[in-house]
């Protein structure tokens, strides 16, 4: 199989980027004691690291993730493709508010164990390494306070086994159920690791904290806001990915109307269309989500500032910006009539999530999709009660439940279209029940 050096280039680039950012936004000791303070803080659904840990901090953070992901996929290239760019953003968008250089580690040697007892080789498996880390805030917890190992004896060498041992627990389970996660939702959910991560957490945070009998921690701080660095950042990184990818395409945008206009539905576009029109794409999509939170007033906290990155993250396996818009509509209408506005930071951070229903929208027409997104506005900020936050893949998860709600409905009445359109394709006939 040929080895595929320009994810991996990519995301060193990117990770470099991080690094050069971090030292522009804050003293480089400043930055330091600010990572000490994140790797010694809970890791729950939405601690804002901008405000824990400085923004130079911060971005120093994610640099270090980026790089710790980087050695992944240089020993993965072979199987490199638009889901290892997934990961790779994913993972460090995701480093802005939960992850961090500590706690990723037990999720790797879980998915490495679990490449040794079923004799894979690590390196086809280093996606499902980095989509592990959705499941991060269980180890910091762990380490951190979680009742149970209050004042026992040895109390310290408890928390770092424990942290250990789940953090390798669910490592190794996410690649065995990530196989059956598309039976779910049919592939009208892009992040599928997200929803397989929502059910381990699920269980999980039912017996560490319900079945125990121990009070469910929470987080209302929504951070503080830093726009004019994480503007920079956002539209900065875009632009370079557009011109690299116009350089790369010899100098055009040749092949990426067939991008912009793909109905999203089990699609790689590095394979399918080539790497320079993917990265094209990804830079769209980055700036029309950096221009939303503009228009719409949204904080550029860490939680927000790492979704926009997690929105990348969609753009190599089918989001674009049309087949995003009737997601925006969807949440933009929601917000007209519920109790949130859109500048809403958990609002904010639901609709880059609600991009990976992108699927939707571009099979059975923009109006689905507007009734996608709509619907995820709606319960994306209730989903996280059933996971205590304990699953950084809230809004992913979400969408999977969307897509497993809407999808067989839509599939009872309508014909999946094999382009972009406005309206669904209706059935000939209708048989509910019948094959």
């Amino acid at each position: 199989m040929k080895k595929n050096g320009e994810v991996p280039l990519l995301a060193l680039l990117v990770s470099t980027a991080l690094l050069i950012t971090s030292l522009i936004a804050g003293d480089f000791g400043e930055s330091l004691a600010g990572i000490k303070t994140i790797l010694l803080s809970p890791a729950q659904l939405t601690i804002d690291y901008f405000k824990i840990g400085t923004v130079g901090g911060t971005f120093l953070n994610v640099a270090l993730v980026g790089y710790a992901c980087v050695l992944l996929l240089i020993h993965g290239r072979e199987y490199a493709s638009g889901p290892s760019l997934m990961a790779y953003f994913l993972t460090i968008g995701f480093s802005f508010f939960g992850i961090n250089i500590m706690n990723i580690w037990p999720l790797f040697a879980g998915t490495w164990l679990y490449a040794r007892v079923f004799k894979k080789s690590f390196a086809s498996q280093v996606n499902m390494a980095m989509f592990a880390t959705s499941l991060v805030p269980f180890v910091s917890e762990m380490v951190v306070r979680y009742p149970a190992f209050a004042g026992v004896p040895g109390e310290t060498g408890l928390r770092i086994l424990s942290a250990i041992l789940i953090g390798m627990l669910c490592g190794f389970l996410l690649p065995i159920l990530c196989v059956h996660g598309p039976n779910l939702h049919k592939g009208y959910s892009l992040y599928n690791a997200a929803s397989v991560s929502g059910f381990i957490a699920i269980v999980l945070f039912a017996i560490l904290f319900r079945a125990a009998g121990y009070e469910s921690p929470t987080n209302t701080d929504i951070g503080v806001s830093y726009p004019v660095i994480s503007i920079g950042f956002a539209v900065t990184v875009s632009c370079l990915m557009i011109l690299a990818g116009f350089w790369m395409n010899g100098r055009s945008f040749r092949g990426y109307r067939e991008v912009a206009f793909s109905t999203a539905h089990q699609v790689d576009f590095v394979k399918s269309n080539g790497f320079a029109v993917t990265l094209i794409n990804i830079g769209t999509v980055g700036l029309a989500a950096t221009l939303y939170y503009f228009v719409t007033g949204a904080p550029f906290t860490g939680p927000t500032v790492g979704c926009i990155v997690c929105l990348l993250a969609v753009a190599p396996c089918g989001t674009t910006v049309i087949n995003l818009l009737p997601i925006m509509a969807g949440y933009a209408i929601a917000a007209s009539f519920c109790s949130f506005e859109l500048s809403t930071q958990a609002i904010a951070v639901g609709l880059c999530f609600a991009g990976a229903l992108s699927p939707i929208a571009g099979r059975y027409g923009s109006l689905c999709g507007v009734a996608a997104g709509l619907m995820h506005a709606c319960i994306v900020t209730t989903v996280v009660t059933f996971h205590g936050g304990f699953c950084l893949y809230n809004g992913g998860f979400t969408a999977g439940v969307v897509a497993i709600f809407l999808v067989p409905i839509l599939e009872a009445f309508f014909t999946p279209n094999h382009k972009i359109a406005m309206l669904p394709l209706p059935k000939d006939r209708i048989n509910i029940g019948q094959n």
